[in-house]
């Protein structure tokens, strides 16, 4: 069973499931002949992020195929800026490779198998050399020495670990079948333990066979958690097999058949083509994926109860297919290559990853990567996310790009005479979280949802006015690191720290209170987000740019900052200042004035929705300039200035106090505005006019109601001299905030009460979306949370999570209820509450004049409906009791 979704497709809420991160491809190489093997190789013992990239194809007769290093630009020990490649070695059909210190030198020597021979059908009798490549520590250095391990004809896939001891490495090393053709044959499983004096060329290695299997194509060591011995899953014609070493012999444990050789009777390949063991939290066996049968087209898991033990051995396991490909060719075979394992949205269980080699005729579904997000284990519920769209024979995952995240690299799967990729390339996936692409003369941003994201995100986009700007995703309750004299602009939930001058805790949200101003800089070395994450605009001292004040503009030039491995066609955008007498809206105004303006920047999440965040762009104005009174008529938004540099002291913003047909925005009057100035790093509050709980007022063509409004530079410099200001405008979607009607309740878990009705609850305290609420039930425990950035509250009951909600548009006595998401189902949650001068408090619902918390009068009935009651020409609102719940 699965769901299918695109990226990052969770409601907003604070107990949402991770969302998978966003990937940016990079093309490593391009233009290769053919493609099979991709592992990421950590040159050195001590990278355990920043490895290099190891890829090569088969090869046909008459062509050798090149082993060819990449080295990794992202580990700075390389020393290089792109994917510089190396030549390790020139070999006949190799296939399978793995990586150790051999010599103990501290570098990793490569093993690898070659001289299979072009397909199973062509195996070489004297063929499947294993062989090791000698790393001497020079990383530009190219033509490894070889050393022979041993041979086994057919050799197909090799695991490096310790098996049966611990002071010598040791290979695994299965071959798919013992000759051509022979798909019956079982194979032996051997054993390679490394000799006294490996570096001898002549010394093969000690040998054993242990046991025989049909048709391995995979093998994925699988070490102890207990740092015992190390494990070896198989997949092959057996299916999924778990094979050991313990008490002097030999075991093997079958975790599933896999595919029936029912489901294709004439098909020689039944079983299993690739497994993955999957870790859930501290299980490193928390389930197992599985493709099935050899190259097929079926993608299977195996799950166990939930009370199970951790591990894979004597457990019951119950195979679950996720998803079938569609028809096998004329062959029996499809299109899946191999499936891994890995947590790459950082949530503590990993996620199955499917590598597609591709189709004929091509197909989207059997091409690039596949994602399988564990959503139910027990229940073998997944969804399903495509990571990549390019031909993937194979997918290796490290952290390269040494931040804390697993990204991903692929090779096309390319083998003449079976399929070949039509773009042969390797290709490197980043987990960026954010994305960016190119829109006319804009970037536009693209961001997970905070609550469902793990990690930090983070990007630098410009640099201007001595201000590195970095847009930055927090996850709920992170802590953040921010370079001192940093400062910062909330597009989204709550940031605090501990304020090192005043010893106060300083928050910061979406927008401080109407017509006022407000620091933006952090006199703390972090920042931390709250229950929901935080999405804000970083601006970081830059060194690289001329300190303000600014008295041309050539020295407020705007530089693009945005790093690989951004499409190369954004950070090749420039971001000029435009002179706003040239610009195409200017319509004769601003002519002769020192007035810019840059555009600009969109910020999006990165989900189905694609709502707006904030459109972002930045202005410049001389001394005396004024930016121009205007009104927004035309185009409904909420704007929010931070300025980053005020070149007098004196600029900021000016509103009209007086009616908009009393005011003349031509040839204004100042003494009828209102003025705040915005200081560098400060940003203002909200001009626009409000309601009583701080929901913006609408004119009749649904535009936000502004008075005319223009910021205007200060009039002389302190120097005499031209004094830019610069700033930047976000421009949000409409938005609550403060309002005319404060509270001063302190936030915290209380049960509801009234002496009339009794406590209020949820009906069977119950969950689901849509569960009635009810007076007159046992205490049940609600959390009252103030709504950051305004006056507002949420009820929250704490055992389900659900919010205290009523439909919206409300209408007298419609009875209220629990929900989780109230935004998605056209609910509000929030409520505006007066407190009493006897402690108790009366609930009004949002933007009404008098819809309040109110219950059905149904005489002597213990239990009734919790509704909302007009109260605003009647008597007063029903007053309820805050009974404190402690811990």
């Amino acid at each position: 069973m699965f769901q299918r979704h695109s990226m990052g497709c969770s409601a907003h809420t604070t107990n949402s499931p991770a969302s998978v991160p966003s990937f940016i491809r990079e093309q490593v190489e391009v233009g290769r002949k053919d493609g099979y093997w991709i592992e990421a190789f950590p040159f050195r013992t001590s990278d355990k992020t920043g490895q290099n990239l190891i890829g090569y194809g088969l090869g046909s007769y008459g062509s050798p195929s090149n082993i060819e290093m990449f080295i990794n630009p992202r580990n700075p020990k390389n020393k290089t800026p792109t994917w510089n490649r190396r030549p390790l070695a020139s070999l006949e059909f190799p296939v399978a490779m793995a990586y150790a210190d051999i010599t103990g030198n501290g570098f990793n020597d490569v093993i690898i198998t070659d001289r299979y021979g072009s397909s199973m059908n062509d195996i070489w009798p004297d063929g499947g050399r294993v062989s090791w490549l000698e790393n001497t520590g020079d990383i530009n250095a190219s033509n490894w020495k070889r050393h022979t391990i041993g041979s086994s004809p057919g050799m197909h896939r090799i695991g490096v670990g310790h098996f049966t001891r611990k002071d010598r490495i040791q290979i695994c090393a299965v071959p798919i079948v013992v000759k051509s053709s022979d798909f019956t044959t079982p194979a032996p499983v051997i054993i390679y333990t490394q000799p006294d004096h490996p570096k001898n060329s002549f010394d093969l290695w000690p040998a054993e066979c242990v046991m025989t299997r049909t048709l391995v194509h995979e093998l994925v060591v699988i070490p102890d958690p207990q740092g015992g011995l190390d494990r070896v899953l198989l997949a092959g014609r057996d299916g999924v097999d778990f094979i050991w070493f313990e008490r002097g012999n030999w075991e093997i444990f079958n975790v599933g058949r896999g595919l029936s050789k029912d489901a294709h009777p004439n098909s020689p390949y039944w079983g299993a083509g690739s497994a993955a063991v999957g870790r859930v939290d501290d299980d490193y066996a928390g389930y197992v994926g599985s493709s099935e049968g050899l190259h097929g087209n079926t993608v299977s898991v195996y799950t166990k109860s939930r009370k199970s033990k951790h591990g894979i051995i004597d457990l019951e396991w119950k195979r679950h297919v996720l998803h079938d490909f569609g028809p096998l060719n004329d062959g029996f075979t499809g299109s899946i290559h191999q499936v891994v394992c890995a947590d790459i949205d950082g949530d503590g269980t990993d996620e199955l990853l499917v590598a597609m080699m591709g189709s004929e005729p091509p197909s989207f579904d059997k091409t690039g990567v596949w994602c399988f997000k564990p959503i139910d284990l027990e229940k073998g519920k997944f969804s399903m996310i495509k990571l990549s769209n390019e031909s993937a024979g194979r997918i290796a995952v490290a952290d390269y790009s040494s931040n804390g995240h697993l990204d991903f690299s692929t090779i096309s799967y390319s083998v003449p005479g079976y399929f070949e990729s039509p773009n042969c390339a390797i290709n490197g996936y980043s987990a960026v979280g954010i994305t960016a692409e190119k829109l006319q003369n804009e970037v536009c941003f693209r961001v997970p949802r905070p609550a469902t994201t793990r990690f930090v995100s983070e990007v630098e986009f410009l640099d201007v006015a001595a201000r590195k700007l970095t847009l930055v995703v927090l996850p709920p309750n992170t802590t953040y690191k921010v370079p001192a004299g940093s400062g910062v602009k909330v597009m989204f939930g709550v940031v605090s720290w501990d304020d090192n001058t005043t010893g106060r805790n300083e928050k910061r949200v979406l927008a401080t209170k109407p017509f006022s101003r407000v620091e933006m800089t952090v006199h703390n070395d972090h920042v931390q987000s709250e229950d929901e994450g935080a999405i804000f605009v970083l601006f970081k001292k830059s060194s690289n740019a001329i300190q303000p004040p600014y008295e041309n503009m050539k020295q407020v030039v705007a530089r693009n900052i945005i790093p690989e491995p951004y499409p190369v066609q954004v950070r090749a955008m420039s971001f000029p200042w435009v002179k706003v007498e040239d610009a195409p809206w200017a319509n004769g105004r601003f002519k002769g004035l020192e007035f810019y303006n840059l555009v600009g920047f969109h910020v999006r999440y990165a989900d189905d929705s694609d709502d707006v965040i904030a459109h972002i762009q930045l202005w410049t104005a001389g001394v005396g300039v004024s930016a121009g009174f205007h009104n927004h008529v035309e185009k409904s938004f909420c704007e929010i200035h931070a300025c980053i540099v005020n070149g007098t002291g004196h600029g900021g913003m000016r509103w009209a106090k007086v009616a908009d047909d009393k005011f003349n925005p031509d040839k204004p009057n100042l003494d009828d505005t209102g003025l705040v100035v915005v200081p560098a790093l400060h940003e203002h509050g909200p001009l626009w006019h409000t309601g009583l709980d701080g929901l913006p007022l609408l004119r009749k063509n649904d535009t936000v109601d502004y008075p005319w409004h223009a910021w205007l530079a200060g009039d002389k410099s302190p120097n005499g001299m031209q004094s830019y200001d610069v700033w930047v405008a976000f421009e949000f979607p409409s938005f609550d905030t403060f309002g005319d009607h404060p509270t001063s309740l302190l936030s915290g878990s209380f049960s509801i009460k009234s002496n009339a009705a009794g406590f209020i609850g949820l009906k069977d305290e119950s969950a689901t979306d849509g569960t009635p609420v009810l007076a007159g039930l046992a205490p049940q425990e609600w959390k009252i949370i103030r709504v950051d950035g305004t006056n507002l509250y949420q009820i929250k009951h704490v055992k389900t999570g659900s919010l205290l909600a009523s439909r919206w548009p409300p209408v007298e006595g419609q009875s209220l209820m629990g929900t989780h998401s109230p935004a998605n189902m056209s609910l509000t949650s929030s409520w505006s509450i007066d407190k009493h001068p006897s402690g108790e408090i009366s609930l009004r619902l949002v933007a009404t004049k008098g819809l309040a918390l109110s219950y059905k009068k149904y005489g002597h009935l213990a239990v009734t409906p919790v509704i909302l009651e007009n109260h605003i020409d009647t008597v007063e609102a029903p007053k309820w009791q805050l009974v404190p719940v402690y811990d």
